[in-house]
């Protein structure tokens, strides 16, 4: 930071590198480029910019003052003149100047002029007059005026701008005067300004060069435009260092950059391209597909520069006005968007972007087809299990949609390949030869179609990894009525499987589901042997740990056997002839039964169902019913 004092200075911000030159003057210079101030004088360099501040009283700065005309004279000659807003220059400053607007939503009116790519020829003294209704103000140069909004960068050099404050209390009678000392134009003496052309138009940079032996490079981007394919042929470096583009593209666009090395150092400066053209169609896709009953986007895929000012969409040749369409809409981009996809919404689409130099044309039809999702008739089992060799096929098969099969994948939850000559897809079904205990894991079933897609997961178990996994603290309590499963509950949802040990080959069978650390296990009969254990899923990775298995012996006594026989021989079909579902609803029981295959042909005899209900733990008969129906519903 550095303070001296000026005296009738305006203010004027210049880009980094600018050496700004003051005595008897109070300055803040935030630039950390400056290097001196001397009284009177700025210096900045060719290509570089300048913002010329003339210090207008306050009362006369705001809107309610207009008209007010600020005038800037160099060498005596008016160069330029800005009054309501609107900005004249002269011919020599042509592209090169623009107004430093004030702060949005202030009062206040524009006092300022930016002067972007600096040449030599700019160097000299300027002046600043103000009238204000046909009467000459004396100019202020006061510490009470706004700062000026932070301008833009208009070249390549200019990533921070310079500001000088001036601040005091003198009054002028006559203008405000500033030299103004451009360097660099012994390398370069005209820099390249910024170029707004029409698309296939062409472009020229000025860069022109003081000696002829120098040389010069362009680039854009940072990007040498030999290095560039979307340039061959079409550009073209004189003698002197300018640059010609010829039929100019939207690709074209950027900022570029003229280097200029010679014996005396090596100056840059650059300015941006901006190629305007009609707004345009750049891609339209034969078919789009949306699924039905969900939310739909179809896109306008487009170019435009200037930007986009509407969009017109047909359907079936005739005008799509989404006011008149309910449940779609307009997004800001163009697009459609479809609150609810139905099949009314099928038909051919076309789109025409405008902006204000006009479209080049609709785009070719797109064919909106409403499409269902997937729907998988076939899913495998929740859980299979297997023993090490043993081979496994789990099925899947997905519903024909819209006459068009869905494509089916399997995979693997933990991302481990499938990729196995043990391993074949056909029709859906996943079959597995010659089981390993690596295979075991959670599967998935992926049936997708351009619509969407679902998935349906099943777990494979290989036995020899079943037991001693985890701690559930399991413990069986079995009656003569019932059989009890308790556990430990670290996790929310757990299993309980049995198999019937008096069959040789018995598999594990999902006996009953819980979340709370106990099961009542009411498909077993209580008079037979079991093998039972719980399993409880590991949230993070999905599968299944187990506990060790508990095997549980018959405990019924033979008076209880022998009562069983002769209510079978009095009463018709017992508890045995029967299998029994129970679902819980809240804190109450849906039981409900049907005849076992053996003892179907009683079912014609009966007339009435007798229901009774038990406590599990002691045994103690909780509650009785009679039922015509084979249903119940059991309240506590």
């Amino acid at each position: 930071m550095l303070a001296v004092l000026v005296s009738l200075l305006p203010l004027v911000r210049v880009l980094p590198g600018c050496h700004c030159q003051s005595t008897n003057a109070t300055a803040a210079i935030t630039a950390t480029t400056v290097t001196s101030v001397v009284s009177g004088s700025l210096t900045s360099k060719v290509g570089g910019y300048a913002v010329f501040d003339c210090p207008v009283p306050l009362e006369y700065v705001t809107r309610r003052s207009r008209p007010l005309v600020i005038r800037w004279t160099k060498n005596g000659h008016t160069v330029f003149t800005l009054s309501g807003g609107s900005l004249t220059t002269d011919e020599r400053y042509e592209g090169r100047t623009s107004i430093v607007e004030p702060p949005e939503f202030s009062d206040a009116i524009a006092t300022s002029i930016n002067v972007s790519s600096l040449r030599e020829s700019d160097t000299g003294d300027y002046e600043c007059f103000a009238t204000h209704k046909n009467r000459d103000l004396q100019l202020t140069a006061s510490s009470q005026r706004p700062p000026l909004p932070s301008s833009q960068p208009l070249s390549h050099q200019s990533s921070t701008a310079s500001t000088l404050s001036a601040v005091g209390t003198d009054i002028v009678d006559a203008g405000v005067r500033i030299k103004l000392d451009v360097q660099g134009g012994d390398i370069m003496s005209i820099p390249p300004i910024n170029q707004t052309r029409l698309e296939h138009e062409s472009v020229h940079f000025s860069c022109v060069k003081e000696d002829l032996e120098s040389t010069v490079q362009w680039y854009k981007d940072g990007v040498p435009l030999d290095d560039l394919p979307i340039l061959n042929g079409r550009f073209n470096v004189s003698l002197e260092g300018s640059l010609d583009i010829y039929d100019a593209g939207l690709n074209d666009n950027g900022f570029y950059l003229c280097r200029i090395m010679s014996a005396k150092g090596t100056f840059s400066a650059g300015a941006f391209l901006n190629v305007q053209y009609k707004a345009k169609i750049v891609y339209s896709p034969a078919e789009v597909f949306l699924a039905f009953g969900k939310p739909g986007t179809l896109d306008c895929h487009f170019h435009s520069n200037p930007p986009l000012t509407k969009i017109r969409w047909e359907k079936d040749g005739f005008l799509f006005d989404t006011y008149n369409v309910p449940g779609v809409y307009h997004k800001l981009n163009g697009s459609l968007y479809f609150n609810r996809v139905g099949k009314e919404h099928s038909g051919k689409y076309t789109c025409t972007p405008f902006n204000d130099l006009g479209t080049e044309g609709p785009s070719t039809p797109m064919d909106l087809i409403v499409q269902h999702p997937p729907k998988l008739i076939v899913v495998p089992k929740v859980l299979y299990f297997r023993k090490l060799g043993d081979n496994i096929t789990m099925p899947c098969e997905a519903e024909n949609v819209d006459n068009k099969s869905p494509a089916i994948v399997w995979q693997k939850a933990d991302g481990k390949s499938l990729f196995d000559p043990r391993v074949t897809v056909a029709g859906g079904n996943l079959t597995l030869t010659g089981v390993k205990s690596e295979d075991r894991g959670v599967y998935r079933c992926v049936a997708s179609n351009i619509a969407a897609t679902i998935s349906a997961e099943t777990e494979l178990i290989v036995e020899e990894s079943l037991f001693h996994q985890k701690n559930f603290g399991l413990h069986i309590n079995s009656t003569k009525k019932n059989i009890v499963a308790y556990w430990k509950r670290p996790y929310s949802f757990c299993t309980v499987w049995s198999r019937d040990t008096s069959l040789k080959l018995s598999n594990w069978n999902a006996t009953a589901t819980s979340s709370d650390g106990k099961a009542i296990l009411w498909n077993l009969n209580a008079s037979k042997e079991y093998e039972i254990m719980v399993s409880c899923r590991e949230e993070i990775s999905g599968e299944s740990l187990f506990s060790k298995s508990i095997l549980i012996h018959p405990k019924v006594a033979e008076s209880d056997q022998l009562s069983l026989q002769e209510l079978n021989k009095s009463t018709g079909p017992v508890t045995d002839s029967f299998d029994i579902r129970v679902e819980r609803s809240g804190g109450n029981y849906n039981v409900s039964w049907t005849f076992t295959d053996n003892s179907r042909k009683d079912q014609a005899d009966v007339e009435r169902y007798q229901v009774k209900w038990y406590d599990a733990f002691d045994g103690k008969e909780l509650g009785t019913a009679s039922t015509e129906a084979n249903k119940r519903h059991i309240g506590r």
